[in-house]
């Protein structure tokens, strides 16, 4: 029988499972593909995160552990299939090209705000800044795409403006993608971090709630909350953009980490 602490875990779990469950139903996800990613993931963790000397876990081990057969576990190992791969090591490419537009000294104006920029030329461009942000992404179909999910537009005297500092998905996948593995993944992890005895400072993770809120004061309470986040995501970001490893610094080699800070609103009718 599972003691009182493994019995409060999965108790626990079991409401984000709820969640879960309805996203992967909503999208005709059933239970066969879950849990063949559920197995995965268990192996993939218990191989790499439990070995001795240095040495990934073996096959007999990792059945122990995880309670499925060694012949199961060794047909997941062969498939090599890296379901728990990185999603954040780098923005996407027009997220990126934002991101150091807003908050890169070189191009802000006197007030610190986004100079409005020419197309090409010598100097500050937009097509400078598609080369230092999107490698080899033609500049043209940058500004194009740019554009037309409205983050950027162009000037009667043909000056590109940027009009937004990041860009939000308006398609509901795109949004559902981004919350997995922007949202989801990371409060995961953290939640993680912060619950194993060897993590000797635990990672900062704030949770402020009530269950007494009357609905008449939500609408205002929403407009706040929003409020106070894109404030403090501008900041975050600002801040974060001083730490960063210039490109020349990171194609020599430079060692670099993906930091992070989640913050959301949580209704729960």
């Amino acid at each position: 029988m599972p003691n009182t602490i493994q019995e409060k875990i999965l108790s626990g779990m079991y409401g984000v499972m709820r969640s879960i469950c309805r996203l992967l139903l909503r999208h005709e996800i059933g239970f066969r593909e879950f849990s063949d990613l559920a197995k995965a993931a268990f192996v993939q963790v218990a191989t790499e995160d439990y070995g001795l000397r240095g040495r990934p876990t073996n096959i007999s081990r990792v059945a122990v552990m995880t309670g499925l057969t060694r012949k199961e576990v060794k047909r997941l190992r062969d498939l090599d299939v890296e379901f728990g791969s990185e999603f954040l090591s780098r923005r996407n490419p027009h997220a990126e090209l934002l991101h150091y537009w807003n908050t890169d000294k070189d191009y802000a104006d006197a007030g610190g705000r986004p100079k409005a920029l020419r197309y090409d030329g010598q100097g500050e461009s937009f097509q400078a800044l598609v080369k230092r942000c999107a490698g080899d992404i033609p500049a043209g179909a940058m500004r194009t795409e740019l554009k037309r999910i409205g983050a950027i537009s162009e000037a009667d005297n043909g000056l590109l403006v940027v009009n937004t500092r990041q860009h939000l998905p308006k398609n509901v996948n795109d949004r559902l993608l981004n919350g997995i593995e922007y949202g989801l993944r990371t409060l995961a992890a953290t939640i993680d971090y912060n619950g194993d005895p060897s993590s000797e400072i635990p990672r900062p993770q704030k949770f402020i709630h009530s269950s007494e809120i009357s609905r008449d004061k939500l609408p205002l309470l929403q407009k706040f909350i929003r409020e106070k986040i894109e404030s403090f995501s501008t900041e975050t970001d600002d801040l974060l953009s001083t730490a960063e490893a210039a490109p020349g610094e990171k194609e020599a080699g430079k060692s670099c980490v993906t930091v992070g800070v989640g913050v959301y609103f949580y209704l729960e009718e």
